[in-house]
């Protein structure tokens, strides 16, 4: 190196020096320039002409930048490409109710002795059924039930009747007819099946505004469980209330079976509510009929039913019919196997021993034949001879 070249090595630390302090003065006064503009208006000048000034002497540090954290996953979120997906919860659904065990009907087939429940529709002051004159439905259902009685208890049966007199087993309000009248029968249902009755017969007969309607309706529940049982019993009610009735010399104009969704029931359940399934209602359990024998409304069948025959001859209707289904009833009954008696073991006979060798019998001289003589002949006498025959000489 040349020695005039030392005093310009020797000059240029310092001028770095001065370069470098020039460049941190005017780092310094580009940040208090920022910081002029955005500064608080309210803030004095002087303030910032000395923090200007002070900033200028040291270099500004440079702010650290604060990572952003990185979120952390929960555990259930994880999932890797091996894995299976994590499974979405599946909500529990609500537990379905259980429903109310189905009634206990009564048994069917069983020998007998058997039980008849008898209701006579109707009765009291409030719920008197059809009229005509003072002829009143419910008093002609309670006649023909107390008759209907007495035959099956003669006969052997077992029976219970809803009522026996002119009243209901319950307070019978007019101004709530329907409320009360499901009530009513709730009650008498309660009584048939607390008796546990093999068949349920409700007495009664019909009403009408077309007073020209005759004959006999038999209502019946084909619905039940005991449907076909039902039907069966509604068969023998027609058919033998019509032959009673035209035996005491009243004609049946008509004879029918109906379904007892006419006869009055809850709106939401179409069967009547003494022999259908109804909502808050508690059923009856057996085979049953509600039998309208005649129209107390038609003026014939009126004049018949004020006879001294026709009640009798109701009542002995019901019992025939009675006794018509309890026979179809055992016909159907399994028939009991008869024992088959245990033979009697046979004893061994003794042996027989040998039979010991008898002597020969003596034998029986015979006697000595005697010789029987033979008979002389008698000669035969020789015929005279007649005159002018020729004698027959006799033979030797």
């Amino acid at each position: 190196m040349r020695l005039r070249d030392r005093p310009l090595r020797a000059a240029l630390p310092g001028v770095a020096v001065v370069t470098l302090l020039f460049l941190v003065a005017a780092v310094a006064c580009r940040a208090a320039g920022s910081a002029e503009k955005t500064a608080t208006p309210t803030a004095p000048a002087t303030a910032v002409v000395q923090r200007t000034q002070t900033r200028s002497l040291q270099p500004t540090a440079r702010p650290r930048l604060t990572p952003t954290p990185t979120p952390t996953q929960q555990p259930d979120q994880v999932w890797a490409p091996w894995a299976p997906p994590p499974a979405i919860p599946t909500p529990t659904p609500a537990p379905t109710p259980t429903p109310a065990p189905a009634p206990r009907v009564v048994k069917l087939l069983h020998p007998p002795p058997y039980t008849v429940a008898i209701d006579p529709g109707h009765g009291g002051p409030y719920y008197s059924g059809a009229a005509s004159g003072d002829l009143i439905e419910k008093d002609v259902n309670l006649d023909v039930a107390l008759r209907l009685d007495a035959l099956l208890r003669k006969a052997g049966y077992k029976t219970v009747l809803t009522r026996k007199g002119d009243y209901t087993l319950t307070n019978f309000n007019p101004s709530n007819y329907r409320e009360s009248q499901k009530r009513e029968l709730q009650a008498r249902v309660d009584k048939v099946n607390e008796a546990k009755a093999d068949i349920l017969v409700s007495v009664h007969f019909n009403g009408s505004s077309a007073t020209w309607l005759s004959g006999l309706e038999i209502y019946y529940n084909p619905d039940r469980s005991f449907g076909a049982y039902n039907h069966s019993l509604a068969v023998f009610h027609r058919d033998s209330l019509r032959k009673a009735i035209t035996d005491a010399k009243h004609p049946v104009t008509s004879w029918t079976i109906k379904n007892d969704a006419l006869v009055h029931g809850d709106p939401a359940n179409p069967h009547s509510w003494l022999l259908g399934t109804n909502k808050d209602f508690r059923p009856s359990l057996m085979p049953g009929v509600i039998a309208e024998a005649l129209y107390i409304s038609n003026h014939a069948d009126a004049l018949f039913l004020r006879t001294a025959k026709s009640r009798p001859a109701i009542a002995a209707g019901y019992k025939a019919a009675i006794d018509g289904y309890f026979e179809w009833i055992k016909g159907q009954l399994p028939k009991t196997p008869t024992a088959t008696p245990t033979p009697k073991a046979t004893p061994t006979p003794k042996p027989t021993p040998k039979p010991t060798a008898s002597p020969a019998p003596t034998p029986t001289p015979t006697p000595p034949v005697t010789a029987t003589p033979e008979p002389t002949p008698t000669p035969t006498p020789v015929p005279s001879a007649t005159p002018g025959e020729t004698p027959t000489p006799s033979p030797p």
